[in-house]
């Protein structure tokens, strides 16, 4: 049975320190007993009950927090990221609502997209729950496979005007951190992190291939499950305007990274291939030639780019992206599949 705590007391216990300035980039100067109020305030005006407790409160790239109503119904709020612009969100949504209409395991939303006063962007969602799977697992590899294919039958033809580009796609080699306490100045020791994602955003914008709504952090961290099956897939702020096979790339890349468990957070190339191949399955026929190049790019970008914040952090862990980059004895994670 998940414990109830009051809101502001949840608040106290998650975020100290470095981690409390980290939800301040979103909630402003609020104290806790403020955000709390907001809060209980959003959630009579957008829902019309009151707050019985909190059953978590965490911060990524957006902040979420786990409700129980008066009713005894389970929400979640999630208050955007500054940076996501409301015309962006707006189109996630958009795609969200295709999905959740299809049956895909994704929530539903439960409000409208709304800001507060002072311009935080946020929005209830149904709450849905599941466990947490060992993505290193053949079963659970294949299932995450086989479901981002069935979600690109769902969104690979709808229009993503109003999505954010894919970071290979931007203006700057790398988008912003989600975390800030973290420095990610320029670092001449980081400077060959630097190269390698200068070089994948080449390759990858030079191959012309479609843009479609692709969800750019699929992995186990972001699914529960029933089983050996998806119940509910989160994080579709992560929908950007990228490539099938960019998206997969990526996918591939970091599908088994969680912290829930002890478990290497990166696959091994035999692993990355796998899930490619298991994708391949699913959407019954093969990458072309210059598919498998974006997608052994993009894999490459999404591990500099996961190295680049844990070389910041100070403090990487063993058996990470860092690590990983820093063993290869090739120039991809992927140059198996792509020879």
């Amino acid at each position: 049975m998940t414990k109830l705590l009051p809101l502001q007391d949840l608040l106290d216990i998650e975020f100290e320190g470095e981690w409390r300035a980290d939800l301040a980039t979103i909630t402003g100067l609020r104290s806790n007993q403020q955000i709390s109020m907001l809060i209980e305030r959003l959630v009579w005006e957008e829902l019309g009950q009151e707050i019985r407790g909190a059953l978590f409160a965490e911060k990524s790239v957006g902040a979420v927090f786990g409700l129980e109503l008066s009713s005894g119904e389970w929400v979640v709020l999630k208050l955007f990221c500054p940076s996501q612009l409301l015309t962006q969100l707006v189109a996630v949504h958009r795609c969200l609502n295709v999905v959740v209409q299809s049956g895909f395991p994704a929530p539903p939303p439960r409000s409208r997209l709304f800001q507060t006063e002072d311009g935080i962007t946020g929005i209830f969602y149904t709450f849905m729950a599941g466990t947490v799977r060992n993505a290193h697992e053949p079963i659970v590899r294949q299932e995450l496979a086989r479901l981002l294919a069935e979600l690109t039958s769902i969104l690979g033809h709808e229009n993503p005007t109003g999505l954010p580009l894919a970071p290979t796609r931007g203006n700057e080699l790398w988008s912003a951190s989600h975390r800030s306490f973290l420095k990610l100045d320029e670092d001449p020791e980081a400077q060959w992190i630097d190269e390698i994602a200068r070089r994948t955003q080449a390759v990858i914008r030079a191959k012309a291939l479609p843009l479609m709504p692709a969800h750019l952090d699929w992995g186990v961290k972001n699914c529960r499950f029933h089983q050996d099956r998806v119940c509910v897939v989160y994080d579709w702020d992560s929908l950007f305007a990228a490539s099938e096979a960019e998206m997969v790339g990526r996918a591939a890349a970091q599908f088994t990274a969680q912290w829930d468990f002890p478990a290497p957070l990166t696959p091994s190339p035999a692993e990355a291939s796998a899930f490619i191949v298991e994708y391949e399955t699913t959407r019954r026929r093969p990458f072309s030639d210059d598919e498998r190049v974006v997608l052994a790019a993009s894999a490459d970008y999404a591990i500099a780019q996961n190295a680049r914040l844990e070389f910041a952090s100070g403090v990487p862990p063993n058996n990470g992206f860092l690590a990983l980059l820093q063993s290869w004895s090739s120039d991809s994670l992927l140059e198996a599949f792509t020879d």
